[in-house]
């Protein structure tokens, strides 16, 4: 019987330090994004959105892999087919320090929207810093709105 338990004890110590976790306290990011469509921007010609994005770690951040999906005002999918936006964008944000920059979506439209539309399931997928080490969550198991 204490076979069982020492065998039991040995799995449950490498299913729980084997595992990447994905608490808040070890996503290296806040972010947050807003729809825009402002005449004559420099950013875009139809609309883009508006980023901000705190880097918490202490590496200098050279490129981020961004993923959201944009509804309607009625919390429908914006586009038929095509409401997830994914991009790689590349952006020098010191440790500690936020960055605000504009993403182009008139390259991911296929018309003008009537109205602003609502960025929600905001996450990156991938951080690479200039010291050459990357930061990964390809599906999303952190996302913020």
């Amino acid at each position: 019987m204490k076979k069982n338990y020492k065998i039991l004890i040995t799995i449950l110590f490498f299913i729980l330090t084997g595992c990447k976790t994905y608490s808040i306290d070890s996503v290296p990011y806040v972010m947050s994004g807003d729809f825009v469509m402002e005449e004559n921007s420099a950013d875009y010609s139809i609309c883009g959105v508006d980023f901000l994005l705190l880097n918490k770690s202490e590496k200098e951040i050279k490129k981020i892999n961004i993923v959201f999906f944009l509804f309607d005002k009625d919390g429908e999918p914006a586009f038929e087919c095509r409401n997830k936006i994914s991009a790689e964008i590349e952006i020098c944000i010191s440790g500690g320090e936020t960055g605000l920059f504009c993403m182009s979506l008139d390259s991911f439209l296929n018309s003008i929207p009537e109205y602003l539309l609502q960025v929600d399931y905001l996450y990156l997928s991938k951080i690479e810093y200039e010291d050459g080490s990357i930061w990964e969550d390809p599906y999303g198991l952190i996302a913020f709105k």
